[in-house]
């Protein structure tokens, strides 16, 4: 992994960067606001690279590192780079878990030890 610093920030500086967020909710229950008070609810964590940032945000009950929130970009693999500094995070816990929409992201962590443990399932009404 090349050069890169993690530091934890402060959910008010958080908060801007993952706007948006509530979109890529599969359950679709995600408002704005929410955003901001999940970001208040976890710790925040910035990375910089030369290649690389990312955001995410990480909650911690029953023994799970949950990724509430996780946003990067870069000509690196950021999903790989997230997974070892998560894993490293989470460290003494039982589990590292999140929820996506993303099939691709699925696939990526499946291939990087992650499974499956569940489903969302959604009926449109209208």
């Amino acid at each position: 992994m090349e050069a890169l610093t993690v530091r934890e920030i402060a959910p008010a500086a958080a908060a801007p960067l993952l706007a948006g967020m509530e979109r890529l909710d599969p359950r679709g229950l995600m408002a704005p606001q929410d955003v901001e008070r999940m970001a208040h609810d976890g710790r925040c964590f910035a990375v910089t690279g030369p290649r690389a940032s990312a955001i995410y945000v990480l909650h911690v009950r029953n023994g799970c590192a949950w990724v509430a929130a996780a946003r990067g970009e870069g000509d690196m693999d950021v999903t790989a780079v997230l997974d070892e500094l998560m894993t490293q995070q989470a460290a003494g816990l039982d589990a590292l878990a999140c929820q996506t929409a993303r099939p691709g992201l699925v696939r990526k962590l499946q291939r990087r030890g992650w499974r499956v443990t569940g489903w969302v399932l959604r009926k449109e009404l209208t």
